[in-house]
């Protein structure tokens, strides 16, 4: 009995296009808002 290499990575292939969609939709509907969360976060890592 052999598996199918796509049987194997389907689900993470599954789970990485879910992620990638909900990425670009957060960014799409938050452009002004994801912008100074981004600085946000910069400044998080800069100290002030």
């Amino acid at each position: 009995m052999k598996k199918g290499v796509i049987s194997d990575y389907l689900p993470w292939i599954l789970i990485a296009i879910l992620v990638l969609v909900i990425v670009m939709v957060s960014i799409f509907l938050l452009k002004d808002k994801g912008i100074s969360f981004i600085d946000q976060i910069k400044n998080l890592f800069r100290g002030r």
